[in-house]
């Protein structure tokens, strides 16, 4: 950008903020506290309903927000593990300041946090009208997870297969490239450039403040690779004060369900997981660092791994309210490539002359933001990022990768033109490219203008209506021009009902693994496809949530996803050969429930608090071409997470379920099973501390999503969390 138009924006900006006279405006300040120990809540977000304007608490749960135009607000005070609260009818007088108490009560579980996925802002999760997901920091913690993946396999309507992920059946499985879902770190991409795939161990998840599932699909906002869904990780912001937390872990692997299955001293298979993390907000200036490190030998041959995370988030504060944010996050894995078994009677090991089959993977994904608030109704968001992912050798040669590179840039804007109507507009461009011997040098780029209203009418309903183009060129190939409209309601006729439903157009610009890659792996060559078009499809919900009590809610929806030339692997076994090809249509419709409950009792004079979360996904999903079930996608997910608290100890269970597969690529005659996984956890929490026991796959369930890949045999994890 040219100097001359540098400062003239800068100038327009300041000019802009510092417009409104101060003496014109007022101030709302106060104090967010625990309701039954009475102590200070810091990190507690604010939000002045109806503005932009909002604040987070600091390390004593004060919280000042300024430059408030007069009039009477709705103040909404939310945090992580906390019910939210909404103060109504603040009034608010030119040059004074008005003072709140707010004190939260703790929940077992989440019930409407805030999430931006919906509408590229913050929003509650029941005003939205699309159906959304959450994880939770609380209950990642809870779950101990190794990695983002098994953060997210117990959330409702996800399914995995291998590392690829599937939001009600919308991925299915290619080896390697081609997910229907967009990965976001803090709404910014970072998928691969070259083959889409996702890193799941580029954070720890001690980082992790949340994960949002959008389900169905998202191009409106979020551009390509947005066809089947949506997940958003948010990262933690620096702590009001220092804060140095640490997460180690400790596992071992049963043996097999069958002693002809054993394969080595089952002794010897282990693995280890440490991250450490410290925090601290110095006046204007807020920083965190990361780091983490995963050790295993893995269950089967070739299945050792070194995994290394490296993350830092830094903020600084502006007069003005300007606020700049820089994420850095680096990863390192250096792995065994368990492709298939021996066979049956072998499921743990492979054919010896594969064993030198190993991956490698550099990774650094980088993001700054810029966000500027103009007034208490506009506001700018200027975004860059970088992915750079170098993958080494696999199948025992040499991979010839050079690094792929995926460059971003986007400007978005808030503005709230009269009450009731909150625009966002802007603008995105992303430049991605790869190139190895495999598949050649490529790149391509695509440009999304986008708009979006949310138009509120009166307390009960919400109108949302959007529309992006995307102009998708693949440098000296084809290009493809893409529009993605969206409609939705949000109604609330009472207070503990709300009504949802929306209709929305997805697309995904095939990935430069898909069309060009030209590989032999195993018995099988990969032929390219050039000529592979973007696949988009058109997402219709029906939603409606209902409180029976407030700790107990119900979520039911119905959905249908019309798919257009889909993009799936072809295999000719005849032949030898995987080709990525379109399906001119497909589709995937069903239903999904979930419940939430929580209660408080007391009983032989203790406290208890039981919680019950339950969940069912059921599914029909067809290539209407052929009129036979999509590969690799269970009809049936089902999920039942259970826990109970008295005083320092807690006791989980959680249940897994997926029904039979019905169709896959490369043995369709072989016999194949529904999934059923049993997990338990006990933690012991004292202080700042707490211990945990954990046992996967305590039935020993013997189960393959794929072909050929066995998952995990019955573990032991022993935890050990902190804070100092």
């Amino acid at each position: 950008m040219k100097p001359k138009i540098l400062f003239f924006l800068l100038f327009l900006i300041q000019m802009l903020t510092a417009y409104p006279a101060v003496a014109l405006q007022g101030t709302i300040s106060g104090q967010v506290i625990d309701a039954d120990t009475r102590e200070s809540l810091p990190g507690a977000n604010i939000q002045i309903i109806g503005t932009l304007r909002g604040a987070s608490a600091d390390a004593e749960g004060r919280f000042t927000i300024d430059r408030i135009p007069p009039g009477v607000y709705s103040v909404r005070i939310s945090m992580i593990g906390f019910r939210s609260q909404t103060k109504e009818k603040i009034s608010v007088q030119p040059d004074r300041t008005v003072e709140l108490t707010v004190a939260l009560k703790q929940t077992p579980i989440e019930f409407d946090p805030i999430v931006v996925l919906a509408g590229k802002m913050q929003q509650r999760l029941d005003q939205a009208p699309v159906s959304l997901s959450v994880v939770t920091s609380a209950e990642i913690q809870r779950r101990n997870p190794m990695d983002l993946q098994e953060a997210l396999e117990a959330a409702p309507g996800v399914h995995f297969i291998g590392s690829q992920i599937n939001i009600r059946g919308s991925t299915g499985f290619t080896f390697g490239a081609g997910n229907k879902v967009l990965l976001l770190m803090d709404g910014v991409p970072v998928y691969a450039s070259d083959t889409g795939e996702f890193n799941w161990d580029m954070l720890p998840p001690l980082d992790v403040e949340q994960i949002e599932v959008l389900k169905g699909a998202g191009s409106t906002l979020w551009g390509s690779s947005a066809l089947g869904g949506v997940v958003n990780i948010i990262t933690k912001d620096p702590s009001s004060t220092g804060k140095l937390m640490f997460s180690t872990s400790i596992g071992r692997y049963d043996e097999p369900a069958f002693g002809e299955w054993q394969w080595t001293d089952p002794d010897r298979l282990h693995y280890t997981r440490a991250d450490i993390s410290y925090s601290r907000r110095f006046k204007s200036l807020g920083l965190r660092l990361s780091a983490g490190r995963f050790v295993t030998t893995g269950y089967t041959e070739l299945g050792d791994a070194q995994k290394t995370n490296l993350t830092g988030k830094v903020d600084y504060r502006f007069s003005g309210g300007i606020k700049l944010t820089t994420h850095v996050a680096y990863s390192h894995i250096d792995r065994g490539f368990f492709v298939q078994w021996l066979g049956q009677n072998d499921p743990y090991q492979v054919d010896p002359k594969n064993l030198d089959n190993n991956a490698k993977t550099h990774q650094i994904s980088a993001y700054s933001k810029l966000a500027i608030p103009i007034s208490a109704r506009f506001a700018v968001n200027l975004r860059a990022s970088f992915v750079r992912t170098l993958m080494g050798n696999q199948f025992g040669q040499g991979a010839g990768f050079n690094p792929a590179i995926g460059q971003g840039f986007e400007v978005q804007t808030d503005w709230i033109p009269v009450t009731g109507h909150t625009l966002t507009a802007g603008v995105q461009v992303q430049l991605d490219a790869g190139s190895t011997k495999y598949f050649g040098d490529h790149k391509g780029y695509f440009i999304g203008p986008y708009l979006q209203d949310e138009w509120k009418l009166g307390e009960q309903v919400r109108l949302t209506a959007g529309v992006r183009y995307d102009r998708y060129q693949l440098i000296n190939g084809q290009k493809e021009d893409l529009f993605s409209p969206r409609l939705g309601v949000n109604w609330q006729p009472w207070s503990t009902t709300t009504f949802r439903a929306s209709v929305g157009s997805g697309f995904r610009a095939a990935t430069i693994v898909e069309r060009f890659l030209e590989l032999s792996v195993m018995n099988f060559k990969v032929i390219a496809n050039p000529e592979l078009k973007s696949e988009s499809s058109w997402a219709y919900d029906l939603g409606f949530r209902q409180y029976i009590t407030p700790n107990w809610n119900i979520d039911i929806s119905l959905f249908d996803n019309e798919y257009w030339e889909m993009v799936e692997a072809h295999l000719d076994l005849i032949r030898g050969q995987i080709q990525f090809r379109n399906i001119p249509r497909a589709t995937i419709r069903g239903l999904e429930a979930t419940s939430n409950m929580s209660t408080e009792i007391n009983w032989v004079g203790r406290n208890w608090v039981p919680a019950l979360q339950l969940s069912l996904t059921a599914m029909q999903h067809e290539d209407r071409q052929w009129q036979e079930p999509l590969p690799y996608r269970p009809p049936v997910l089902g999920s039942v997470k259970a826990s109970v608290k008295t005083g320092a100890l807690q006791v989980e269970i959680d249940y897994r379920y997926a029904s039979k597969i019905e169709a896959v690529k490369v043995y369709p005659i072989n016999d194949r099973v529904a999934m059923k996984f049993l997990d338990g956890r006990i933690s012991y929490y004292w202080r700042d501390y707490s211990v945990q026991l954990g046992v996967y796959n305590i039935l020993q369930y013997n189960y393959a999503p794929m072909e050929s890949n066995l998952m995990p045999m019955r573990h032991f994890t022993l935890g050990l969390k902190g804070e100092l």
